[in-house]
């Protein structure tokens, strides 16, 4: 497939991008009705939104930089020119300055976490659709008959973008209920964020491979970081709420 969608006189604008754009698009408009459900003010959570969506383009660079660092670090003019996001480092990035720009906005941090989960799902949905278009982030060889080949998977592979993607539409209206009535702050962002953490690192197993560290790659060890606190948090507020 031609990574390509369309030009405007000699700029290639390139199906990734779009998908990217959508995803921003779609995660906005409904984490901010989410969060004004929520009862907050329009404004005050637009703003928010911005300042989010900027950490979150500039964390997922990190992402893809820290992850492969010696590569970089032996090439850093491809930090800024060779493509690529990091799902993780965008998550991590925002929540760290989320953690502050919430406390200034007097906003509840979990409670935004909660406007912000079903947009996680969203992004995930259509980055991993870019990623398929753009022949990368396939996964390991196979001969299963959904195998695709790439122009440089050098044989048939796991359309592991496509595993992603579609995991991430199962549990989209899950996380959309979720999101709607939160039973408590971190109702909805907990459980989205332990689904998608227990997928991702299984799902490294079978994708293209950074260096190892032990048995497992960098973003499975952040995955399960992920999984065992989400799954900590949720336990906390479940047990909370039923001894209330």
């Amino acid at each position: 497939m031609n990574p390509v969608a369309f030009q405007i006189g000699s700029l290639e604008i390139y199906w990734y991008g779009v998908f990217v754009a959508i995803a921003f698009l779609i995660g906005y408009l409904l984490t901010l009705k989410n969060a004004v459900s929520y009862g907050y003010d329009k404004d005050v959570i637009g703003d928010l939104l911005l300042k989010m969506a900027i950490a979150v383009i500039v964390g997922a660079r990190l992402g893809v930089i820290i992850v492969d660092l010696k590569y970089y670090l032996a090439n850093p003019l491809h930090m800024f020119t060779r493509a690529g996001l990091g799902s993780h480092g965008a998550i991590i990035t925002v929540m760290i300055l989320g953690y502050f720009w919430t406390k200034k906005a007097n906003v509840a941090y979990w409670s935004i976490g909660d406007a912000v989960a079903p947009a996680i799902t969203i992004g995930h949905i259509f980055v991993r659709l870019g990623n398929f278009v753009n022949g990368e982030l396939y996964g390991s060889p196979t001969t299963l008959p959904w195998a695709v080949e790439f122009p440089y998977s050098g044989g048939p592979v796991h359309p592991a973008q496509l595993y992603e993607a579609l995991f991430s539409l199962i549990i989209l209206p899950f996380g959309l209920k979720w999101a709607k009535k939160p039973k408590y702050p971190g109702y909805a962002f907990f459980r989205v964020m332990l689904l998608h953490s227990i997928f991702r690192f299984f799902l490294d197993f079978i994708r293209q491979h950074s260096s190892l560290i032990g048995p497992f790659v960098l973003t499975q060890i952040i995955a399960l970081i992920f999984s065992i606190a989400m799954a900590y948090l949720l336990w906390r507020n479940e047990t909370k709420r039923t001894s209330d």
